[in-house]
């Protein structure tokens, strides 16, 4: 069956699941042995024992359920679980490399919230309600939050308390101008393209674009904007000096997102209902080629901090594509389907919204992009629909 980002959120629907999942059942599940380490320490030991005996014997729905104990994921705590601990008991979490700090932010659009959650930890820090978040972005100073929801942009401090907020019209997502005086807003229903000042906390224009305006992506010297309508199966042009739509590139599929070059030279499509990304030539604004994929449609798209590499996913498939040869480098199995991806600052690892069908439902599979192997999933997300990161202190290092 082909699956796609609507094949992920109406199966879940359909499952019979609470789409209204509280901050406190986001968790992390480690893969392997690691998943019986419940109390987080880098150990499965007596501790994780302890709780372990203390969930024994419930099932799905029963007071003491935990689902972090629930090791097979068939809704029950058993023999089964019990042999799979026994097996993990005593193993230890490789010490890791020193990393920078990061806050992982994931807008849960079903769920109306932003779930914030430590890099190294995979600890929830923060749970933020919105109407049906669509976007995120995080000032180059990391000091301001941007949060783009049904009903308004919202600007947020680093305690996540609200600065000022923009009334919008619709779903969409949002870029930020280079000088970040600016942000870029796509407006789903409306077909518009929003521009708010960010210092006069105001929208100071809007531009027509095309049917269902979704992924937008700016030019590297900030001058052109692109916005990709699913609708009208098309890329707007936008000229930001004079404000007006001057292109249009026919992508004769549905698309989804889109991604331009580090050299401004080429930009890259995800579509939707064709397995295949699109190739754009940004001089001539037209459709160059196409590197098809090893699965079905693809829904997210994101580039490594190089620019080298661009991540894209499709139908359960993390892939790797080389973009100087445009070629698929690597593949991995992720889950049965996929919504969106990010990727760390430090080109470490990858965040990508996944379902499994059995034994886990939705999440947030967590990828060591160094090694090409699967390191965990989160679980308590609903949809992930944008994954960014933002830097913040660590130990030894000054607020």
């Amino acid at each position: 069956m082909k699956r796609s980002v609507f094949f992920f959120l109406f199966l879940y629907m359909l499952s019979g699941q609470d789409l209204q999942a509280q901050g406190s059942d986001i968790f992390w599940v480690a893969e392997g042995p690691m998943a019986a380490d419940f109390d987080g320490d880098g150990e499965v030991g007596f501790k994780d024992f302890v709780l372990f005996a203390h969930a024994f014997n419930t099932r799905s729905g029963e007071p003491g359920f935990n689902a972090r104990m629930d090791l097979n994921g068939d809704g029950a705590i058993d023999f089964q679980d019990l042999v799979s601990f026994a097996t993990a008991y005593g193993n230890r979490e490789p010490a890791q490399p020193e990393r920078m700090g990061y806050a992982v932010y994931v807008a849960d659009f079903p769920d109306n919230s932003v779930g914030v959650f430590d890099f190294d930890t995979h600890l929830l820090i923060d749970y933020l309600p919105f109407r049906g978040p669509g976007s995120i972005r995080v000032s180059q100073d990391q000091q301001s939050i941007y949060v783009l929801e049904v009903f308004g942009l919202f600007a947020l401090d680093t305690n996540h308390e609200a600065v000022f907020s923009v009334p919008t019209n619709s779903y969409g997502r949002i870029e930020l101008s280079r000088d970040e005086k600016l942000a870029y807003v796509t407006e789903e229903r409306t077909g518009r393209l929003r521009i708010v000042d960010l210092v006069a906390r105001a929208t100071v224009d809007t531009i027509e674009v095309g049917e269902r305006p979704v992924g937008l992506d700016l030019a590297p010297d900030g001058k052109m904007l692109y916005v990709i309508n699913s609708d009208s199966r098309d890329v707007s042009v936008v000229d930001l000096e004079r404000r007006e739509v001057v292109g249009r590139i026919v992508i004769g599929a549905r698309p989804a997102e889109v991604g331009v070059t580090v050299d401004g030279l080429r930009a890259y499509v995800a579509n939707l209902d064709r397995g295949v990304v699109s190739v754009l030539d940004l001089v001539s604004n037209r459709v160059a080629g196409a590197i098809p994929l090893d699965g079905g449609g693809a829904q997210g798209l994101t580039f490594s901090p190089d620019g080298k590499t661009l991540y894209v996913v499709s139908d359960g498939l993390l892939l790797a594509i080389d973009v100087e040869r445009n070629l698929i480098s690597r593949s991995l199995r992720v889950g049965d389907a996929t919504s969106t991806v990010g990727v760390s600052p430090d080109g470490s690892r990858a965040y990508v919204g996944t379902l499994l069908e059995q034994g886990g439902g939705p999440g947030l599979t967590a990828v060591d992009l160094v090694n090409w192997r699967v390191l965990g999933r989160m679980r308590g997300f609903d949809f992930p629909v944008e994954i960014q990161f933002r830097r913040v202190p660590v130990r030894g290092e000054a607020d």
